[in-house]
């Protein structure tokens, strides 16, 4: 799964440097020994922002970017129905509440849906890019004509776009993470972009139990103005990410090209139908979804690639953790939730969910895999019928 198919004496080589200065110090604030700020320095410079604050997780992260955003109790928050668990986690933790939309055809949040979501208490929506973008410039001017800030939780689309601008820089803020299914892998970690100082500054402090990080005053006096966590990352896990950050054009180039094959070998394959998108040319190249006909032919379709030694990655594999339809755990702590179905509250998102299929497509897969592959989907698209 991309950067975690690549780590190695690189990744070996940064950690080596951190313990052999003079001064280890493995705590960010304060001193000169730092591997997170070179990080964040870099991810920035790559970014193309102005400022880029790590953390211990994607899910701290978005977790961060919203209380950076200022997001707080009874706001609501619109989201897609069709994401990982954490950006709904993160909104419900910040005593917010979370109103995931139905997708569009692209897989993402579908702009209409959003514009009947919007209420008074509507503060930001949540663009959550699957791998590739959303419909970005309508999400944009929907969220400017309304009020409302825009939040990019690109944790499965680092190195994507839309248009030219990366994914993550298009809203007010940004949101990344590293683990090991993600673009760079640094054990775990994430990272918040943003053109913002406020909002950089807050999230920042958000992070750090609300230190406030004022140049020239020692850390047991900074001063607080809200309340926070403990989400900071180690300079371990920072040293790994830079050198993991050096291999990030390459990962993407190898990704596309892969997955240009093996799209090249199958769409003309007429009972599939393979992910439209927004713009093609911006998307990922670590993940292929398609279409079949029914639950039914998705499931039989997986148990054929499974046969010929070949998984899928969410769909159908992981629905339930990727899918607000059956959040009931979390979602029936709101009012608004607890006596709904909530199945029939997005039931265009669970049916498309359900008749699709999710392939991870590896950095480092050969050609003679990449030829059983094709091989594979194909028989697969002629057993289903």
């Amino acid at each position: 799964m991309a950067g975690a198919e690549l780590i190695g004496r690189e990744e070996l080589a940064e950690i080596l440097e951190l313990f052999n200065r003079e001064k280890v110090n493995l705590y960010r604030y304060g001193g000169g020994n730092y591997k997170t700020r070179e990080f964040e320095e870099k991810f920035a410079s790559w970014m193309g922002v102005k400022y880029a604050h790590a953390v211990s997780s994607g899910t701290a992260a978005i977790h961060c970017a919203l209380a950076g955003a200022g997001i707080g109790p009874g706001d609501e928050v619109i989201t897609t129905a069709w994401t990982f668990i954490a950006p709904v986690e993160a909104i419900s933790a910040l005593g917010a509440i979370p109103v995931p939309v139905e997708i569009d055809e692209t897989y993402h949040l579908d702009p209409r849906e959003i514009e009947k979501a919007i209420t008074p208490a509507t503060r930001a929506v949540v663009a959550i890019p699957m791998w590739a973008p959303p419909k970005m410039d309508e999400i944009a001017e929907i969220c400017s004509r309304n009020g409302l800030m825009l939040i990019e939780d690109a944790a499965q689309a680092l190195g994507a776009s839309y248009k030219g601008s990366k994914l993550g820089t298009i809203g007010s803020v940004g949101s990344f993470s590293f683990d090991a299914g993600k673009t760079l892998h640094t054990g775990e970690g994430g990272m918040i972009v943003t053109n913002d100082k406020e909002i950089y500054d807050r999230a920042a402090e958000f992070s750090d139990h609300g230190h406030m990080h004022i140049p020239g005053l020692p850390r047991g006096k900074d001063p607080r103005r809200a309340k926070g966590l403990n989400l900071r990352i180690s300079e371990v896990t920072s040293a790994i990410g830079i050198a993991q950050l050096a291999k990030i054009d390459m990962i993407l180039s190898k990704s596309k090209e892969n997955k240009r094959r093996i799209k090249d070998g199958i769409r003309h394959l007429d009972n599939i139908v393979l992910r439209p998108f927004s713009d093609e040319a911006g998307s990922q190249g670590d993940t292929l979804i398609f279409r079949v006909r029914d639950r039914e032919a998705a499931l039989a379709f997986e148990a054929h690639l499974m046969e010929h030694g070949f998984g899928t990655k969410i769909l159908p594999e992981a629905l339930d953790w990727h899918y607000a339809g059956v959040w009931g755990h979390l979602l029936g702590e709101f009012d608004r939730y607890r006596d709904q179905n909530l199945e029939s509250l997005w039931p265009a998102t669970g049916k498309m969910l359900r008749s699709s299929i999710c392939l991870n497509i590896p950095v480092l897969i050969d050609d003679a895999t990449i030829d059983k592959l094709i091989s594979a989907i194909v028989s697969g698209a002629d057993k289903i019928g």
